[in-house]
């Protein structure tokens, strides 16, 4: 173990590379529906807005010069489709950099006309397009809770252009079981995806089928033993990080995003420490439930920027932790019994130190990935290996039907001796 996290280390700092920074070649708008409002996050090139207004813009990063607000605001407005007009008002304007290209980004609050439907309107942008012709504007839906559109991939809408610079936005009947139903989606994604997460309970499950005595890992403990520890420990984990994503989505409980995503790969190493050699051996759901609250305040990243309204918030976290526990006990599902059956052969110490080993290494390049902002080898080779989980739900098979045929092979070996 030792030898493979000295090797990992080497190797990622051979491997480190800068990674890649953001591009906006075109103008966004990103719509967010509310209860009473949209609210569009327009997001515009600043060379292209310079050029369109006649002067150029300094790219400071921080709050746009006068005079952009009063460029802006008569060239973005909705109606109701019987001409009626909505409500506009353009609020905090900035200059953002993300390393490649600066951007003008502001947030311009929609509020429909008295009686009229926000899910229905006509929006009319001509920012930067009145000028460049071969410029487009693309309208994407960011956030819809009652249309089902809850997610961290915007819904491209239309493109604007000098010639055609009016969308009908039409979002259909509204329908809060839709938003739910995303949200339970968008649980189950962001667990999937998240390999970090799912990396993190897998070492927590490699010894739970053991008793640990001795300062070692050693003897099955049977199979209620073994069911009531999960239940133990990922109840404690669904708890922990329960508590922040709550805390995150409406009490405003918030931690840079980087010392996070350090903290969960750190999460990741300890466990997998523990998987090799029991560090607190009956105290695993005490440890699930404080590294939970690490990984809940992830979570709760993804649910706050959606900008819902408190009701919406209440069953986007009830619906997007009911996805996360699914593929939580899908895993578990999967996962146990082959653990189960080769926790009880001679073979169970090597392939829990190997897998162990897998997951410090991978906690290890996902440390230093976060910690220096950069990307490594290592880190794009663990990633690309655990987007295939079939592949490796089937490994798991073949490697748990080979050790039960080698365990058996031994055993008759001597007998026929």
């Amino acid at each position: 173990m030792r030898r493979l996290l000295l090797l990992a280390l080497a190797l990622l700092l051979a491997a480190a590379a800068p990674a890649a920074a953001h591009l906006t070649p075109n103008s966004e708008v990103r719509l967010d529906f509310a209860r009473d409002r949209v609210v569009a996050e327009v997001v515009i090139p600043l060379g292209e807005l310079g050029y369109a207004m006649g002067r150029p813009i300094p790219p400071r990063a921080g709050p746009a010069p006068p005079g952009v607000a009063d460029y802006l605001r008569p060239r973005i407005s909705a109606r109701v489709p019987d001409g009626r007009p909505w409500t506009t008002t353009v609020r905090d304007l900035r200059i953002v950099d993300d390393g490649a290209a600066p951007d003008l980004v502001a947030h311009v609050e929609l509020v429909p006309a008295p009686g009229a439907s926000m899910r229905r309107f006509d929006l009319s942008y001509s920012a930067v397009i009145d000028r460049v012709r071969n410029h487009f504007a693309l309208v994407l839906v960011r956030t819809d809770y009652e249309g089902g559109q809850l997610s961290e991939t915007p819904r491209l809408l239309g493109g604007l252009q000098w010639d055609a610079r009016t969308l009908r936005v039409d979002r259909g009947a509204e329908s809060a079981w839709r938003g739910f139903a995303s949200a339970i989606g968008l649980g189950m994604r962001h667990i999937a995806e998240g390999h970090d997460h799912l990396l993190f309970l897998m070492a927590l499950l490699l010894p739970a089928p053991l008793i640990a005595r001795d300062g070692r890992w050693r003897d099955y403990g049977g199979l209620r033993f073994t069911l009531g520890r999960l239940l133990r420990v990922v109840t404690a984990f669904t708890l922990g990080h329960s508590v922040t994503l709550i805390g995150g989505a409406f009490l405003g409980w918030r931690l840079p995003a980087q010392p996070v995503e350090v903290m969960i790969a750190i999460s990741i190493l300890v466990s997998a420490l523990h998987a090799a050699r029991p560090l607190f051996a009956g105290r695993e759901p005490v440890v699930a439930a404080g590294f939970g609250l690490i990984h809940g305040l992830a979570f709760a990243t993804v649910i706050g920027h959606f900008g819902l309204d408190p009701w919406q918030k209440a069953q986007s976290i009830l619906g997007f932790n009911l996805g996360i526990e699914l593929v939580q006990l899908a895993v578990v599902a999967a996962v146990m019994p082959e653990l189960t059956v080769m926790a009880r052969t001679r073979s169970y110490p090597a392939i829990r130190t190997v897998a162990a080993a897998f997951c410090a290494i991978a906690a290890i390049a996902w440390i230093f990935e976060r910690t220096l902002g950069v990307d490594n080898l290592i880190g794009r080779l663990i990633d690309t290996g655990l987007a295939h989980g079939p592949w490796l739900f089937g490994l798991l098979i073949a490697a748990t039907a080979l050790t039960v045929l080698a365990d058996r092979l031994r055993k008759v070996a001597p007998a026929s001796g």
